[in-house]
C-alpha cells in the first residue's frame, strides 16, 4: 500500500516537507563546509598541517558521541514527543530542564579532563604514532601532535554549545519545527570560514579552530536557544533524575549512543590505522566528507523528519500505520541515495578537482583521493538506509536492537577488515593506505543495515520487505543507466578539454545532468513509485 490515503498519506506528506526543508539547509550547510575545506586545502594543501587539523577534531567528536550528544537526541525525541502527544507539555520542559542541567554538570567535569589529557589521548589512542616533527614543503619544520593538542584545546569547549543545543533542537523537531535546528549548522561552518578569512595569515590554520569555537557558540547555542523561547521555553535548573521522563531518557541512552555513534566511529577508527601516514588522515577525511554530501541531504535529512512521526505513531500504537511510514523511508532513501553513490563513483576525479584542487591542493593530491571517495561511495545508500531503520527501533524505545547490529558488524567485520586490509594496502610513503579502511567502512555499512533490516521485519510485523526490493531493484537498474550515461560523457569531455578545472565544471555540469535524465527516465519508464514522491520534495524545496 502506497503511502498517499488518509493518516499515511498525511504523515508521508509531512515527513516529505520535513525531508525538503532539512535537505535544503543540510546541502547548503555542506556546501559552505567544502567552501571552508576548500580554504584549507587551498592554503595549506594535503599535508601534516591538515592532518594535525583533522586529529584536533578526533577527541572532541569522540566526546560527543560517547558521552551522549546525538545519543540524547535520539533517545529524547521519543519520549518529548509522547508527552505532547499526549498533550503533558509541563512534563516535556520537565523532562528538558532535569537533563540539561545534569549534561551541563557532567560536561563540566568531561571537557576538563579532556583538555588536561588531550595530548597522550591523542598520541597514544585516537591517533597513535601520529608524529610531533615534519617538514612540510612551503612551511618548513612543523609539529603536527603539537598543533593538534593546542586545537583541541580550543575546540572542547564548544561541546557544551553542540551538548545542549542537541536537546534543544530535539525538543524543536518534536514539535516539528525543524529550521532554526538546521540553520544551526549553516551558521556552525560561516563561523569557521570567517575565522580562516579574518585570521588564517597571523593564527595559521589555528583560525579555522577558533572559528569552530564561535561558529558554535552562535549557531547551536544562542540561535537555538531563541528558538526554545519561541516555544514557550520553561527551564527550571533540576536534577531530580527520578523524574519519570528522565528515566526512560536514561534507559534509552546508553544503548542509542552505540547506535547513532557507528558512522562517525568508523571515520574515527579510520583515522587510528593511518595516523603513521603523512596525508593519509587527509585523504580518508576529504573522501568522507564529499561523501556525506548526499548522506545528509537525503539519509540523514529522512532519518530527522521521520523520527517524530514514527514516535507519535509508536506512542498511538499505530502499528500499521509506523510500518507504512517505516517502509516509505526506507525506499525514499534509497531511491535517493543510491544514485546519489553512482554518480560519486563516476565523477569523483572532477568532483575532487573542482572541491579542492587548487592553491596547494595538486593534481597529485586529487589522485591520490579519488579512490578513497570511491570507495566510500558504495556505503552512502547503506549509512542513509540506516539512519532510517534504526530511528524506527528508537521510537519504539527498543534500543538495544541497533545496538547488537552495530557492535556485531564493528567487532566480527569492520575493525577485522581493516586489519586484513593492511597489508594489502598499508605501504609506508604511499596513499594506498587509505583504501582498506573506506573500503572496510562501506562493507560493514552493508552489513550493518542488512541485520537491522531483518530484525525490524522480525520485530515489527512485516516492514512491506517486498515493496522495498522491488523498488531497490527499479532503482539499482535506473542507477545502471545513470551511471553508464554519466561515465559516456565525462570520458568524452576527457577526450576533447585539456586537463584542468574547466574540464571537470564541464565533466560534472554535463555528466551529472545527462546521469540524471538517464535516472529520470529510467525511473519513469519503471514506473517507480517515489519518482512522484521525490518530485514533491523538490517542490518544497523551492
Amino acid at each position: 500500500m502506497e503511502p498517499g490515503e488518509s493518516g499515511a498519506g498525511s504523515a508521508s506528506r509531512q515527513i516529505t516537507r520535513a525531508v525538503g526543508l532539512i535537505s535544503l539547509m543540510v546541502m547548503l550547510s555542506r556546501v559552505l563546509g567544502f567552501v571552508r575545506d576548500a580554504l584549507i586545502a587551498a592554503q595549506f594543501g594535503q599535508n601534516a598541517i591538515t592532518d594535525a587539523y583533522l586529529y584536533a577534531f578526533t577527541l572532541p567528536d569522540t566526546l560527543w558521541m560517547w558521552v551522549a550528544g546525538g545519543a540524547f537526541y535520539a533517545a529524547y525525541v521519543p519520549v518529548i514527543t509522547a508527552y505532547l502527544t499526549r498533550g503533558e507539555e509541563e512534563a516535556a520542559w520537565k523532562t528538558f530542564s532535569v537533563i540539561s542541567t545534569f549534561l551541563f554538570l557532567a560536561l563540566s567535569v568531561a571537557i576538563p579532563l579532556c583538555w588536561i589529557f588531550a595530548r597522550p589521548i591523542l598520541h597514544h589512542v585516537l591517533a597513535p604514532n601520529f608524529p610531533d616533527h615534519a617538514y612540510v614543503e612551503g612551511f618548513g619544520e612543523v609539529k603536527p601532535l603539537s598543533m593538534a593538542v593546542q586545537m583541541t584545546r580550543i575546540v572542547l569547549p564548544a561541546q557544551y554549545c553542540f551538548f545542549l543545543g542537541t536537546l534543544m533542537m530535539g525538543y524543536q523537531q518534536a514539535k516539528k519545527q525543524f529550521l532554526l535546528p538546521t540553520v544551526g549548522p549553516v551558521i556552525y561552518n560561516l563561523g569557521i570560514i570567517l575565522g580562516g578569512l579574518l585570521f588564517a595569515r597571523s593564527l595559521g590554520v589555528m583560525a579555522y579552530s577558533w572559528g569552530a569555537l564561535g561558529g558554535a557558540i552562535v549557531g547551536n547555542l544562542l540561535l537555538q536557544i531563541w528558538g526554545v523561547r519561541g516555544l514557550g521555553l520553561r527551564f527550571r535548573p533540576s536534577l531530580e533524575l527520578g523524574f519519570p521522563g528522565v528515566r526512560r531518557v536514561g534507559k534509552l541512552v546508553l544503548p542509542v549512543i552505540f547506535g547513532v555513534s557507528l558512522p562517525q566511529a568508523t571515520a574515527i577508527v579510520n583515522g587510528m590505522f593511518v595516523a603513521s601516514i603523512e596525508s593519509a588522515k587527509s585523504i580518508l577525511e576529504y573522501g568522507n566528507r564529499l561523501m556525506q554530501l548526499p548522506l545528509g541531504i537525503f539519509g540523514q535529512a529522512i532519518g530527522i523528519a521521520v523520527l517524530p512521526t514514527l514516535s507519535q505513531q509508536a506512542a498511538q500504537q499505530d502499528d500499521h500505520r509506523f510500518r507504512e511510514t517505516l517502509a516509505f523511508g526506507v525506499r525514499l532513501a534509497l531511491f535517493l541515495t543510491v544514485p546519489a553513490s553512482a554518480l560519486l563513483m563516476v565523477l569523483a576525479e572532477p568532483l575532487i578537482t573542482v572541491v579542492f584542487q587548487r592553491g596547494n591542493f595538486t593534481a597529485a593530491d586529487t589522485a591520490n583521493a579519488v579512490p578513497a571517495l570511491m570507495l566510500y561511495a558504495l556505503g552512502v545508500a547503506a549509512w542513509s538506509t540506516q539512519a532510517v531503520v534504526a530511528r524506527a527501533f528508537y521510537a519504539r524505545g527498543e534500543t538495544w536492537t541497533p545496538v547488537l547490529a552495530g557492535t556485531t558488524v564493528t567487532f566480527l567485520l569492520f575493525i577485522p577488515l581493516n586489519f586484513l586490509f593492511r597489508p594489502l594496502f598499508h605501504i609506508e610513503g604511499t596513499p594506498l593506505a587509505t583504501r582498506g579502511p573506506a573500503l572496510a567502512a562501506s562493507l560493514a555499512a552493508t552489513a550493518n543495515v542488512l541485520i537491522l533490516l531483518l530484525f525490524a521485519h522480525r520485530r515489527f510485523g512485516g516492514i512491506h520487505a517486498r515493496g522495498i526490493a522491488g523498488s531497490l531493484a527499479k532503482t539499482l537498474a535506473a542507477s545502471l543507466a545513470l551511471g553508464l550515461a554519466a561515465a559516456a560523457v565525462s570520458q568524452g569531455v576527457a577526450a576533447i578539454l585539456p586537463s584542468g578545472h574547466g574540464r571537470a565544471l564541464v565533466q560534472l555540469a554535463v555528466g551529472g545532468l545527462t546521469g540524471l535524465a538517464a535516472f529520470l527516465s529510467a525511473s519513469f519508464l519503471l514506473r517507480s513509485p517515489e519518482l512522484r514522491q521525490a518530485a514533491g520534495l523538490l517542490r518544497r524545496c523551492r
